[in-house]
């Protein structure tokens, strides 16, 4: 099955369902959840639509099953058309509706012919794209049975939510190590699926109550509550319902203290490094939207673990450079999250553990030429062993995960005029099981998109020409995948995996990384 999240035709006679609006950022795999909660049953339900074969079309089983901490698997049936504002199925020029079928749970296209189609689906608009179609996702398959519906979830599948901007939390926790210039923080919870990446404010006129360099503690710092979930808006914390919430610091350094000679045409000598050296599980009564929510704790030192990892940087810079353009703004992260479950994968967020950044570097010709008037050449990552160190104080299950991946932007003016500059971005990432990925030399699998086209007519990445845009399978040996594209910027990525556990939400918290802003 291959999923093309690009900008196909627009779909036909299909039904449209209304859904509140969520900041919380949303996944190819696990798009952010609207409508009612689900109905929780004991068992997956009954057909009554007959038996897979007996059915003369593509199902689509919707019964997912949550693992909340300390309890049950839970199964709940939700009706995917609620997260959708469009969904339907293409197939030899004809288009055919889903329809839900409750005592199924599942979707059902009926009438489908046994050939390969496409399963069109658009979710809701996005609040800060006003007046642009949300994202659409189109999945090639000739399965006669989906089973993209149908997953385990981490957390339970109760959880409350709210979409009032003023729930805020207001974090106080003793006994931490001297904040660092660099360092982050990050709000976890397994139970209701959230992460919320935090930088300190160090500005001397902020009212937040940030802590400044050098403290070593957090007194009432109130922090705006805009987790990333996989759920409803923004997920309400209840205690009493078994609801755990972590409150992790990432101390950032650089890789290599002090470059010198031969190191300082090198990016490598000056990588950025995190790592989860102490976290607090934090106290709060539930969680009330609206207000701001004081949770409290001490932190905790974390064993830490390193593992020498080979990363090949050198071969992904090879496939960046595809595009004429030169090779400028460029970067690599690698990082190590958690992910939850052990057995399988299981969509829910995923927590930094650590990891290392390395951007492309102006370095000096002559290492030994000292101020602004050197000559200087531009160097692109090359390949490394580093050590990677990372901690990991979470209870319970989960699968420590690494992700590598590069990164390229080709600055250039919009061709509608107006001298707008504009860029092309391309990026390739690795992710699977860390133990799986350290056995061996990290390489990329998959090649970056080629052959663009918009309704027929070639674009080269750096045009715009508007209309749909149609990815053509490249003359490449690697497969390649597209992300979403606009009419004003043009972003091409490839990613691959290996072992069970890696998934899209893992690399969206990896994009979101310490360190890693551009």
């Amino acid at each position: 099955m291959v999923v093309l999240a690009g900008c196909p035709p627009p779909v036909a006679n299909t039904p449209s369902t209304a859904s509140d609006s969520s900041s919380g950022t949303t996944t190819d795999e696990a798009p952010t959840s609207t409508g009612e909660t689900p109905t929780s049953t004991s068992e997956t339900p009954t057909p009554t639509t007959g038996d897979v074969e007996e059915f003369d079309g593509v199902i689509a089983p919707a019964t997912r099953t949550y693992r909340p901490l300390g309890g049950p698997e839970i199964a709940a049936a939700r009706d995917p058309l609620l997260d959708y504002a469009e969904m339907a199925i293409v197939a030899v020029g004809q288009t055919y509706a889903a329809v839900y079928a409750e005592a199924a749970a599942r979707l059902e296209f009926a009438g489908v012919p046994e050939a390969v189609y496409q399963l069109r689906t658009r979710l809701p608009a996005q609040a800060e794209l006003p007046g642009l179609p949300g994202p659409q996702q189109v999945t090639v398959s000739p399965a006669r049975v989906l089973d993209i519906y149908a997953r385990i979830f981490a957390g339970r599948d109760d959880v409350a939510s709210t979409d009032d901007g003023a729930t805020a939390v207001t974090v106080s926790a003793s006994d931490m190590l001297p904040l660092g210039p660099e360092d982050q923080f990050e709000l976890y919870s397994y139970n209701t699926d959230t992460q919320l990446l935090v930088f300190p404010n160090f500005n001397p006129e902020d009212m937040s109550g940030s802590p400044q360099p050098d403290a070593t503690e957090i007194g009432e710092w109130t922090i705006a509550w805009r987790p990333d979930t996989g759920r409803t808006g923004w997920p309400l914390i209840d205690p009493g319902k078994g609801d755990d919430l972590w409150l992790g610091h990432l101390v950032a350094g650089p890789l290599v203290p002090e470059p010198m000679g031969a190191e300082l045409q090198d990016p490598w000598s000056f990588a950025q490094r995190y790592v989860l050296a102490e976290a607090a599980e934090l106290s709060l009564s539930p969680m009330t939207a609206g207000a701001a929510n004081a949770v409290s704790g001490a932190f905790e030192t974390v064993a830490g673990e390193v593992v020498s990892l080979d990363v090949r940087a050198g071969e992904f810079m090879a496939e960046l450079q595809i595009y004429d353009a030169d090779l400028k703004s460029v970067g690599c992260f690698v990082a190590a999250v958690l992910e939850p479950g052990t057995d399988h994968p299981i969509v829910g967020m995923t927590p930094n553990l650590g990891g290392i950044n390395v951007y492309g570097l102006d370095a000096p010709v002559d290492p030994e030429c000292m101020g602004d008037e050197c000559d200087t050449m531009f160097v692109t990552p090359g390949d490394r062993v580093v050590e990677l160190e990372l901690g990991n104080p979470y209870p319970g299950d989960g699968t420590p995960t690494l992700i590598v991946q590069c990164s390229r932007y080709v600055f250039v003016e919009d061709p509608g005029g107006g001298s707008v500059i504009d860029y092309l971005a391309a990026d390739l990432s690795v992710q699977g099981r860390l133990a799986d990925l350290a056995a061996g030399p990290i390489v990329p699998k998959l090649g970056l998109v080629r052959d663009l086209a918009v309704n027929g007519v070639e674009v080269p990445p750096d045009a715009s020409l508007e209309g749909s845009a149609s990815i053509r399978r490249s003359a490449s040996p690697r497969r390649s995948s597209a992300r979403p594209m606009s009419t004003r910027s043009r972003s091409a990525r490839s990613t691959t995996s290996t072992g069970s556990t890696a998934r899209s939400c893992a690399a969206r918290s990896a994009a979101s990384a310490p360190n890693s802003r551009r």
